[in-house]
């Protein structure tokens, strides 16, 4: 089972690598807020019916399941308004950038230790960013949408980490709860914002076969393999697999602009995440990067 376990993270990886592309076709015809309340209201619906087929108690640690439901609601929003606005290729690599952030939102939270590999990491990856965006005149409305979700992101794991250990079944309760916030949250800025929760007729098929491949179908198969979830292989296949399956789409299929300068900052980002990732040992980063497969999308 452990090895299907790795092989649905890496599907997983490849499924949400591709969206990136995919959902920004979507964005000229709907707004961020509106695609964000429709996909994870969908999603909150199929995994809603799922849990109560299951027989699962939906109240289970409420309060700490809407907080980070609102969390999660700053991850993906501020990433899709930022997608709208920037590439594919940016949007991954700079909403990931969360990941190496982890180790500061837990000193600062929590006091723990940030070591010199964290440092590192993220000076290679700011690095990677600067070359990526095109220096400091490529940094616009955008890549500061992405920054923030990133922020999000990486206040998100230290709260979640005490739910480290618990039941399948407490973890799809938590995540019911979570996508229902994000719903919530969503349909608010919709209203707020005065955008319309209307879909055109021609991207509503598209719109719901993106939900259900990107979406639906991936999350559950993480729910599934994170019971024999492997930290390492998690690790890698998020901040590694994924952001080379984006370029791939993004630059390949899409036809993207892209610069060489662009190409060795996206390099240089993924060897931040390598390395992350293959020599952070015991660190708060890989317990939160297992989470991240549990919990995000």
């Amino acid at each position: 089972m452990k090895n299907w376990s790795r092989f649905a993270f890496f599907i997983a990886a490849v499924l949400w690598g591709t969206s990136f592309a995919f959902q920004k076709t979507l964005l000229v015809f709907i707004s961020p807020y509106s695609f964000i309340f429709w996909n994870f209201a969908v999603a909150f619906i199929i995994l809603f019916c799922y849990a109560t087929i299951k027989g699962s108690n939906l109240l289970y640690r409420l309060p700490e399941g809407l907080f980070l439901g609102a969390l999660l609601a700053g991850i993906e929003l501020f990433q899709t308004v930022g997608l709208a606005f920037t590439s594919s290729a940016n949007t991954v690599f700079i909403s990931n950038l969360g990941m190496l952030l982890i180790p500061y939102a837990g000193w600062m939270l929590f006091r723990h230790r940030v070591s010199l590999k964290d440092n590192v990491t993220v000076l290679l990856a700011v690095i990677g960013m600067y070359l990526l965006v095109g220096g400091v005149h490529g940094f616009g409305f955008g890549e500061a949408m992405l920054v923030l979700s990133a922020v999000c992101m990486a206040a998100y794991f230290p709260y979640l980490r005490r739910f480290e250990g618990e039941k399948s079944s407490h973890v799809l309760v938590l995540s019911v709860q979570q996508f229902f916030a994000v719903t919530v949250i969503a349909g608010a800025v919709v209203l707020y914002a005065q955008e319309s929760f209307a879909v055109p007729s021609p991207i509503l098929g598209n719109l719901f076969i993106q939900i259900l491949v990107f979406t639906a179908i991936p999350y559950m198969m993480i729910l599934w393999a994170s019971q024999w979830a492997d930290e390492m292989v998690a690790a890698i296949y998020d901040g590694v697999v994924e952001p080379l399956v984006t370029c791939v789409v993004a630059w390949g299929f899409f036809a993207e602009p892209t610069t060489r300068a662009s190409v060795l900052g996206a390099l240089l980002m993924v060897v931040a995440f390598s390395f992350a990732s293959l020599f952070s040992g015991k660190h708060f980063l890989r317990r939160g990067l297992k989470a991240l497969n549990s919990f995000v999308r």
